[in-house]
């Protein structure tokens, strides 16, 4: 039968039997011998003391609640004995640093380099990287929709502060020992003690700038309010470059987007849809030029500016030491892609440099009629495609591109006012090219129909360009001239076309017009010439 005392260590009560007590209590007895020397060497006993609770704890279950002579034997076999780090007594520890030892990681709040709370540090010292890159990581999350702000919120309560020694040795993956313990606090008093001669250097500094001479009443408030505004200042540059951050940040990743085509399609009033950079380039230029290299050229020009805003908020929030040589070298590269792009723009010019038009007066069998009817050609291919609901924007033009690849352009319908009596109908296409025999090819390669029956006008609802062929500016127009009194009417189709949505200003499905001194209108009230023109219209459309 042994005898079992009671002690308190590092604020915990353990029993223990009496040889593990005089093993341990002669351990300590060394340790303390040993640190008596050394500066502050009571916190560094205390933080020993602490580890060693900590280790003979995790020891004890509810079955075995007493310490033996084993576990303190191994306890000092983790510690190591106070001769295992002097150096004079043992000159081979200098080979070996502290650092170098791996133990146990945990997460902690790191207090001694802390902005707000210490978690961007803490994280960073548990993986061994540099503050700024984790808080460069929290700084995007907040740009991107404030979840940042959310995450550092919950770390702040979740992830501990590391106050004690051996916090901060675990924090960075240390091994907990009394070799580390001695080292960490070697370095937090030597720190302290700079942060002191600091402080004392300052101090004495303005008792002599004091005591060169007394300062007026106005000169000391002078000074305080010139304090005051450099306070301010820091704090203002400070905002300023969060604000640079988030904008250099949000358009590079909306450059990002657009050029790399992540977007797929940008859409506008539900009517129409501006593509991504990818696919407008290649139905522009993609039939002689590489989309790739326009791609890289465009962020280089785009980009570099965004970056370097970026990057200069980062220096104005962080306060850290310019990249050498990086301005300069961006300013190179921004004025070489400059100079692509001025070139490619130059061919991309050439590409549309020359056009060439037909026009075809379209002949009425019956141009002195009281009502034009204009139809569409029921077997066009095009008309597949009446209800769709989104429009490609080329230019000021609508487009459609069809599952065959086959590009399908909107034509567009002008209503003039007649210098005569009589309707005229006048049909204008145009295209451009690198020459004028390309458009001219471009020219005669498009597929249109029109064609008049007595009073009626049909046409094919859309332009349609050979399959894979680039835009170079294929347009139709048609163009209807109609005497001052007399009506044009349009068959159904074509409010689902909206070919003449800038005359239909107000909410009426009318589909009758009538041609007035004021320009063409709406026929409000013209309900039997309404009736008579459907049922025309209609006659027309079955044969």
């Amino acid at each position: 039968m042994k005898k079992t005392l009671t002690i308190n260590l590092g604020g915990i009560v353990f029993h223990i039997d009496e040889d593990a007590y005089i093993s341990l209590n002669q351990y300590l007895e060394n340790l303390k011998k040993h640190f008596s020397q050394e500066e502050g060497y009571q916190d560094i006993l205390n933080d020993i003391e602490s580890r060693i609770a900590e280790i003979l704890n995790e020891k004890r279950s509810e079955t075995k609640q007493v310490i033996t002579l084993e576990e303190v034997a191994e306890v000092i076999a983790i510690m190591g004995q106070p001769v295992e780090i002097d150096p004079e007594e043992n000159p081979q520890s200098n080979n070996q640093s502290p650092d170098t030892e791996k133990g146990n990681k945990r997460f902690f709040r790191n207090p001694d380099e802390k902005i707000i709370a210490g978690v961007c540090s803490g994280i960073a010292a548990y993986f061994h990287l540099d503050p700024v890159w984790v808080r460069l990581i929290f700084i995007i999350f907040i740009a991107a929709g404030g979840s940042g702000f959310l995450l550092y919120l919950v770390l702040w309560f979740v992830i501990p502060e590391a106050q004690s020694t051996t916090d901060k040795l675990e924090m960075r993956g240390k091994k907990v020992n009394i070799s580390s313990i001695e080292e960490s606090m070697r370095k937090e008093i030597s720190a302290l003690r700079g942060q002191i001669g600091q402080m004392a250097s300052e101090s004495a500094a303005t008792v002599k700038r004091a005591g060169a001479g007394s300062r007026s009443f106005f000169e000391v408030i002078g000074k305080g309010v010139v304090e005051v505004l450099a306070f301010f200042g820091r704090g203002l540059v400070i905002l300023s470059g969060i604000i640079l951050i988030i904008i250099g940040l949000s358009l590079l990743v909306a450059l990002l987007a657009y050029t790399l085509g992540w977007t797929g399609g940008l859409y506008s009033d539900n009517e129409f849809t501006v593509l991504a950079f990818p696919e407008l380039a290649k139905l522009l230029i993609g039939c002689n030029m590489p989309v790739g290299f326009l791609q890289v050229i465009l962020l280089m020009v785009l980009g570099i500016p965004l970056l370097m805003l970026f990057y200069n908020g980062l220096r104005m929030v962080f306060r850290f030491d310019r990249i050498r040589h990086l301005g300069l070298t961006m300013f190179n590269i921004w004025v070489l892609a400059l100079f692509f792009l001025a070139s490619s723009a130059l061919k991309i010019y050439n590409l549309y440099k020359f056009d060439d038009k037909k026009q075809i007066d379209i002949a009425l069998e019956k141009p002195d009629c009281d009502t034009l009817f204009v139809s569409m050609f029921q077997d066009d291919p095009g008309m597949k495609y009446l209800d769709n609901d989104q429009y490609i924007l080329l230019a000021d033009w609508k487009t459609i591109i069809s599952e065959d690849k086959e590009l399908y352009v909107l034509p567009k319908i002008q209503i003039e006012e007649s210098n005569d009596s009589l309707f005229s109908i006048t049909q204008v296409a145009m295209a451009r090219g690198k020459s004028r025999l390309e458009a001219h090819q471009h020219l005669t390669a498009l597929r249109f129909q029109s064609a008049t029956s007595g009073s009626t006008l049909k046409i094919s609802p859309f332009l349609r360009l050979p399959k894979e062929e680039c835009w170079r500016g294929q347009i139709i127009d048609v163009i209807i001239r109609v005497p001052r009194g007399k009506y044009i009417h349009f068959t159904p189709e074509f409010q689902k076309l909206k070919l003449f949505w800038y005359y239909m200003i107000n909410s009426s499905d009318e589909s009758t017009f009538q041609m007035t001194e004021n320009g063409i209108e709406v026929n409000q009230g013209a309900d039997e010439r309404k009736a008579k023109a459907d049922s025309v219209s209609a006659e027309t459309i079955r044969k």
